[in-house]
């Protein structure tokens, strides 16, 4: 994707479509997404997840989950396992009590997003195998965050994400999991 000065629309770099049709797709048309909620345990046994400074519009300069659309004929666990292998350079797995198809929370906010409206599937997922990439095409740095202790600015809808995530995981423990 190329984009624009800030508020203004990203433009895709297709192979498939031309670029004025997909704009009009998004900006007509719910895009499905996947988000993930990256998590590990410090040495104190206290929960930590891991979000990208983005670099791009929108939500410039904001700490993000990662995550991004669902591909046409991609199921949910292809998706997740793709987002995490383009953004992160890692392999995750869905923690339990969740799997593909009962995620921890889905999204419908068309407010939350400059380019479109997405409906997000959450996830909470711990890393498999892999080394985090330290930055990417969409973001300027990764961070581990106690979730006690996140940063500011967050982007899009993901405060209220991780402040539901949070209330969770203070309300039951993660079932079948070792982080």
């Amino acid at each position: 994707m190329k984009g624009r000065g800030k508020g203004e629309t990203t433009i895709p770099v297709s192979k498939w479509i031309p670029d004025t049709l997909f704009q009009t797709i998004q900006k007509t048309t719910p895009i499905p997404c996947v988000d993930l909620i990256v998590l590990r345990e410090n040495k104190k046994g206290s929960l930590e997840t891991l979000l990208i400074k983005r670099k791009i519009y929108p939500e410039e300069k904001k700490w993000c989950l990662i995550g991004g659309r669902i591909l046409k004929d991609e199921e949910t666990k292809q998706a997740i396992a793709r987002q995490a292998k383009e953004e992160l350079g890692v392999s995750v797995k869905i923690l339990g009590p969740w799997d593909e198809e009962t995620p921890f929370a889905v999204y419908n906010d068309h407010r939350s997003d400059a380019q479109k409206h997405f409906v997000v599937l959450t996830f909470p997922v711990i890393i498999t195998k892999g080394t985090i990439s330290k930055s990417g095409p969409e973001f300027s740095e990764a961070k581990w965050f106690s979730l006690d202790a996140l940063p500011t600015p967050l982007g899009f809808h993901h405060k209220h994400a991780l402040a539901m995530f949070k209330k969770y995981t203070r309300k039951n423990r993660l079932s079948g999991t070792s982080i």
